[in-house]
């Protein structure tokens, strides 16, 4: 059985190309009525019209399905790639949190610490990897600035390596290079390997962690019922 997540970033897609092409055809009409329609009007309503356009084609073009779960494996899907986990390969999943002051704080995306980092290397392609590495460089920001807030020099976390050797000896050279030595770092500092961006979700951040920590325990319980 497959457990699909439809992103909350596909929403409302078609309301935006809607009320833009509203706008264009409101602007051309106002040019067709009267001729002394002031610049600063037509300015704002044609940039209107061109943001929503560019929003609603961009959620558009996401991929309908973010994550793909079943029994043995969790799928994400970018638009440029996909990577894949199995549960047998999960130490644990969760909300990474940051310091803020005397508190803690909530990062919006869902994290999983990995056992072996090369099954995620292997598949992995460099073109998915050069998003989730630009998409994510936030989250490196944010996690520098809070969790290594007496480091002067950040540049080590943003070089980029030669090569990068994984906990089990293998070489990656290029952007698999520059992703695995990323992985290794947001580990240092966020305790996760792979991030998924709450806009990626379909609910609440919260609840999805709750729905996937049911879904993980009820494969707990399928397998234990098997060796029975």
């Amino acid at each position: 059985m497959q457990f699909n997540v439809t992103p909350q970033a596909k929403r409302n897609a078609i309301t935006f190309c809607a009320v833009a092409i509203g706008l264009i055809a409101l602007l051309v009409f106002m040019h067709l009525v009267r001729d002394d329609i002031p610049v600063g009007i037509s300015v704002v309503i044609g940039a209107a019209a061109g943001i929503l356009l560019l929003l609603g084609v961009g959620k558009l073009i996401e991929p309908p399905v973010s994550l793909a779960i079943t029994p043995d494996t969790i799928r994400y899907i970018h638009r440029k790639g996909e990577w894949q986990l199995d549960w047998d390969n999960v130490v644990r999943f969760d909300i990474p949190r940051v310091h803020r002051l005397m508190e803690l704080e909530d990062a919006p995306f869902l994290g999983f610490r990995v056992y072996n980092n090369d099954a995620i290397l292997q598949t992995i392609s460099p073109r998915l990897a050069s998003a989730i590495l630009f998409e994510q460089r936030q989250l490196m920001t944010m996690a520098l600035r809070h969790e290594r807030p007496e480091q002067a020099d950040y540049s080590e976390y943003f070089d980029i390596p030669e090569r990068f050797v994984s906990s089990e000896g293998r070489v990656y050279k290029g952007l698999i290079a520059v992703f695995g030595r990323r992985m290794e770092q947001m580990r240092e500092l966020l305790g996760y390997d792979l991030y998924v961006s709450a806009n990626a979700l379909d609910r609440d951040i919260y609840e999805f962690r709750s729905h996937l920590q049911r879904l993980q325990a009820s494969r707990q319980e399928a397998k234990l019922d098997n060796t029975r």
